[in-house]
């Protein structure tokens, strides 16, 4: 069964701005289905944790 739930760390831009980076491991990107260049939404779950989807590209439109 595939993994459906990762944990994956924020990291700190680094630039002073309090800007976080997401860095989805390639094991997740390919669990998914996902590519680069895919457009990604993230929904708050409201306990801490993001729900991240693959959102519809201008490119399938």
């Amino acid at each position: 069964m595939p993994q459906t739930s990762w944990t994956v760390p924020l990291l700190d831009a680094g630039d002073g701005s309090g800007d976080a980076l997401l860095a989805i491991p390639d094991e997740l990107l390919a669990s998914a289905g996902w590519v680069e260049g895919d457009t990604l939404s993230f929904e708050d779950q409201g306990d801490g944790t993001l729900l991240l989807k693959k959102a519809g590209n201008k490119e399938d439109a």
